[in-house]
């Protein structure tokens, strides 16, 4: 039987020099993955796109922006796969200890005099890929994201796709909600990476504690936020928006210059009982109802109702503990007209509930004698 060949790591390397360049792929090529950069420019451009690099090397002195802001760019990122890559600075012979400390204060992870031997780069690829291999394996072993405790994507699919086989079979309701912070890259921008990642840790824990046991909450990507909801139905999803931004609103995060608060965008779909979907339809269609509310100049709330059809009014239908009881207090005023006609249904839902209980107890406690005029 022979050995199954594991992926090649995937190692960028940057410098302005061609010569340097081709000599390190020759070194490296045989067993990574190689990119290769002439300027810390196309290395970011090369960063954004590519999530399997493992490590960076690269020079300090380059054309349009050098290796220190290059780094500086990584260490700052809001991807924090990126923030974390070992970064490996190659260095010149003449360079001044006191910039090589520089650097290394700036987030550097080891260093390489050039010109190097083979042995050098050999070794350092060797040791720091398999480093972030290791991170990486460990971070999905563990299913959870590390800033705010919710599952990470892996652990959303896993369990999302069981409630949601759940809810087909015994075709139960099952809601799925998305939530993007608005304008975070702005914020990251002006107040830095400490406050950004404050932020995404103490919207986390708001999310945690609005959820029964039962759902399931993951953050997804840098900004966003997703919850499975079992056995919820559109109406009662509608409400579990309302009281997660009822709880992100009272929110207000004090940078030490200025007071800030966040908004959110927020995308949903409920499971139509009758239709035969896949888990990750359904997570598309909520991505498809976020990304209409992410170009919304309205109230950014859109829930997906099947059929390629999206609702953009949400927050205006939403009916809250304040409507009902506003709505009670027209009623007992005798004054019908004010109660706007998307809250009927709720205020003759909650009025059922009440006569069902006057019924039982007129049948059941009062005997017709007791009843006086």
């Amino acid at each position: 039987m022979s050995e199954q060949v594991s992926e090649k790591p995937e190692i960028l390397l940057v410098d302005d020099s061609k010569v340097i360049r081709l000599s390190a792929n020759k070194m490296l090529a045989s067993d990574y993955v190689i990119h290769l950069a002439e300027d810390g420019q196309i290395a970011w451009e090369i960063l954004q796109k590519n999530s399997d690099i493992s490590v960076v090397f690269t020079d300090l002195s380059m054309p349009n922006l050098d290796g220190m802001a290059l780094l500086d760019r990584i260490r700052k990122a809001d991807d924090e796969r990126i923030a974390a890559l070992p970064v490996i600075i190659l260095t010149g012979n003449d360079d001044a200890e006191a910039m090589k400390q520089t650097v290394f204060d700036a987030g550097a992870t080891d260093f390489i005099a050039k010109p190097f031997q083979s042995i050098d780069l050999i070794s350092r690829a060797k040791a720091y890929a398999r480093l972030s291999r290791k991170v990486v394996e460990l971070e999905k072993k563990a299913g959870l994201d590390k800033f705010t405790g919710l599952y990470n994507s892996q652990s959303l699919q896993e369990h999302g796709a069981k409630a949601f086989s759940f809810a087909s079979r015994h075709k139960l309701y099952i809601s799925t909600i998305y939530f993007e912070i608005n304008k975070f890259q702005a914020c990251f921008d002006k107040h830095g990476k400490v406050v950004a990642q404050h932020i995404i840790s103490a919207i986390g824990k708001r999310l945690q504690a609005v959820m029964r046991d039962e759902d399931i909450a993951a953050r997804i990507d840098v900004a966003r936020y997703a919850l499975i909801l079992p056995m919820t139905s559109k109406r009662q999803t509608e409400a579990v928006i309302a009281r997660v931004l009822e709880t992100v609103n009272k929110l207000v995060f004090d940078t030490g210059k200025e007071r800030i608060r966040v908004s959110f965008s927020v995308g949903y779909t409920t499971l139509d009982l009758n239709e035969k979907k896949e888990f990750n339809d359904m997570l598309a269609y909520a991505n498809n109802a976020l990304q209409q509310a992410k170009k919304s100049t309205q109230d950014n709330v859109v829930c997906f109702e099947g059929a390629g059809k999206l609702k953009t009014d949400m927050l205006d239908d939403m009916v809250t503990e304040q409507d009902i009881e506003k709505a009670f207090s027209h009623i007992l005023d005798g004054d019908f007209y004010p109660i706007p006609e998307h809250h009927l249904q709720t205020v003759v839902e909650r009025l059922t509930l009440f006569l069902q209980y006057v019924e039982n107890k007129t049948t059941g406690d009062i005997s017709g004698d007791d009843i006086t005029q």
